[in-house]
Parts: structure tokens; C-alpha cells; sequence
């Protein structure tokens, strides 16, 4: 099986891996490092990487993952975690109203606001459905739960998420 160039799967899933990562610290400087390593990463790895395994977008997902993971372990706590212990981790926010000035997009900003008043564990779901894109059942895989679980832990979230802008106008 034939193997994209590596420059166009860099083209293709940046957008995306930097969204994931991006839900999940909430810190674009940070962001951009993880990104950045991770790809670097990848193309260091990319002769090695079997399409029969894996596609390339999961391989991606999954190096993104561990480098985020890495990265806040180093950060925080700099002992081993688990997945559940990993969602609740985070990095210390960039001040809200700095990172809000960088936005342009008037529904990015609301999504910025929002995203804030979540907890990391909250924030961890959403980049996993959203920033990763992946099913409830590939979640309930990670989270060691089952689909339906993760649907209605999805659902309450999302509510939550509108109450949120209701409260606040946003």
C-alpha cells in the first residue's frame, strides 16, 4: 500500500491535531509546541509507519496523544497517570482575556469562553469528540467504559455547555 507524502498528511491533519490539543490546554503557545512535536515525531517515524495497522490519522492521533500526555506529566505532577487521572491534569490557563484578543472568529470566541468554564476532565471529552473527532465507542475504548455511557456523559456536557452561554450571554 502506498504511503502519502508526508507533507500532505501534515497539510491534511495539522488543522485537526492542533484543534485537540488546543480544547484541551487552552494555551496556544503550549498548543503549538505539542503540535510541532508531535509531528516532528511522526516524520521522524513515518518510514516506519505500517497503513495495514492503523490509518494514518489514528498513528497521528495516538503520537499527539502521548506528547500531550508527556507533556503535562512533566508539567504537573512528573509521575505516571491513568487515562481518568490524565483528564482531570491540566497546564495553568493563559490569562482569558489575552488569549481571547487572538481570536477573530466570533463563534471561536464564544467556544473559547465556554471551553474555560469547564474542568479538565470536561475539556478532555470534548477534545476527544470534537478536537479528535473520535465515535462514543472509540472514547469508551480509551475510558475503559462503554458507548452508551459516554453518549449520556457527552449529553450532559453539551447542556452544560448551554447553560453556560445561556447564563452568560455568550
Amino acid at each position: 500500500m502506498d504511503r502519502k507524502p508526508f507533507e500532505q498528511v501534515f497539510d491534511e491533519y495539522y488543522e485537526k491535531l492542533y484543534n485537540y490539543v488546543y480544547m484541551r490546554l487552552l494555551n496556544r503557545e503550549n498548543t503549538e509546541d505539542i503540535v510541532s512535536d508531535s509531528f516532528f515525531k511522526a516524520l521522524s517515524a513515518y518510514d516506519r509507519f505500517d497503513p495495514e495497522k492503523a490509518s494514518v490519522y489514528t498513528w497521528l492521533c495516538t503520537i499527539a496523544t502521548n506528547t500531550l500526555y508527556d507533556h503535562l506529566r512533566k508539567n504537573k505532577t512528573g509521575k505516571v497517570v491513568s487515562l481518568e487521572d490524565y483528564l482531570d491534569m491540566g497546564m495553568e490557563l493563559s490569562r482569558p482575556d489575552e488569549e481571547l484578543e487572538r481570536f477573530i472568529d466570533d463563534d471561536a470566541k464564544r467556544a473559547y469562553m465556554i471551553l474555560c468554564q469547564l474542568s479538565q476532565k470536561e475539556r478532555g471529552l470534548i477534545s476527544m469528540r470534537y478536537g479528535m473527532e473520535l465515535s462514543y465507542k472509540q472514547m469508551a475504548e480509551l475510558l475503559s467504559s462503554n458507548d452508551k455511557a459516554v453518549a449520556k456523559q457527552m449529553e450532559r456536557l453539551l447542556d452544560k455547555c448551554k447553560k453556560i452561554a445561556m447564563k452568560n450571554n455568550i
